[in-house]
């Protein structure tokens, strides 16, 4: 199993799923597709422990019950500095991943790709990485036109999640 260091979400229209290209702490390039199904589930399995750690992500006014990691993450954001998108030749074999196992730590998870039983990749996330991870996918949901109502509604009033942009998001 591939250990990841560094993944471009982009949602690609023909294929109507997310594509996630990735580099391997081996700096080998490898690709995986999620379908809005698997994604969904996903989504809300993670967005239960978000709430379960940071339970003022839901509708707390700025300023207010906004805890040390989301103040980070503002922070982050704030001086984010773009990193380029890994880039995936046409030669490199894509795998379809079809199930997503969570394996949670105190203060960070990994997520196990898994393309039928067979673990292909897995990554680590912080929280605060997770949490704009799961602003990236929303983007990207936006981006698909699929069903919002499929999101927990904690994570859709996340006043952190920011307008629709056109770019490739990484």
């Amino acid at each position: 199993m591939q250990s990841l260091k560094k993944v471009t979400s982009e949602f690609i229209e023909t294929e109507d799923r997310i594509k996630l290209s990735a580099l391997t702490t081996e700096d080998k390039a490898v690709a995986f597709w999620m379908t809005q199904r698997l994604l969904t589930r996903l989504v809300a399995h993670l967005s239960e422990k978000i709430e379960m750690d940071s339970p003022q992500l839901g509708n707390a006014p700025k300023g207010e019950g906004v805890n040390n990691s989301d103040r980070d993450i503002e922070a982050n954001r704030e001086s984010f500095v773009p990193e380029s998108a890994v880039k995936i030749e046409k030669n490199i074999k894509s795998i379809l991943i079809t199930e997503v196992d969570i394996k949670f730590g105190k203060s960070d998870l990994t997520l196990v790709l898994k393309s039928g039983k067979k673990s292909c990749a897995s990554i680590s996330f912080s929280f605060s990485e997770l949490k704009q991870w799961l602003e990236i996918l929303y983007t990207l949901w936006h981006r698909a036109s699929w069903p919002i109502s499929l999101w927990p509604q904690k994570l859709i009033d996340n006043s952190s999640i920011k307008q629709v942009s056109t770019n490739t998001i990484h």
